[in-house]
């Protein structure tokens, strides 16, 4: 069964933060420590964690998200703002969840 955005209001309540990271990422890769229960309160995936691996480049997808509910509500949260969609256009990002819920996030360098 699919998931439908359970994750968009978490989402939504950790963006300032996750752009303000985007933005600081120029400067070198950026980490931020998530609420690991925000998370098993929204979805029983306990076993299997949350971590996730997402690539934008030039606002464009890089990797396949589309199995992944947690993965594909963040990344539609931060098409949903201005801010975050010029930056995604401009830049390479690579976003990670680890399995210790740290997001991090990193501007990958054009070549």
């Amino acid at each position: 069964m699919k998931e439908s955005s359970i994750y968009t209001q978490l989402w939504q309540k950790y963006r300032p933060v996750i752009i303000s990271k985007m933005k600081l990422a120029v400067d070198g890769p950026q980490e931020y420590q998530l609420s690991k229960h925000e998370f098993e309160v929204i979805s029983e995936r306990k076993s299997s964690g949350h971590a996730f691996n997402l690539e934008i480049n030039k606002g464009m997808l890089v990797n396949k998200i589309s199995g992944t509910a947690v993965v594909r509500d963040l990344f539609e949260v931060l098409k949903s703002s201005n801010t975050a969609t010029e930056m995604m256009q401009g830049n390479y990002f690579k976003i990670n969840l680890t399995k210790d819920y740290r997001i991090k996030i990193q501007i990958i360098p054009a070549v």
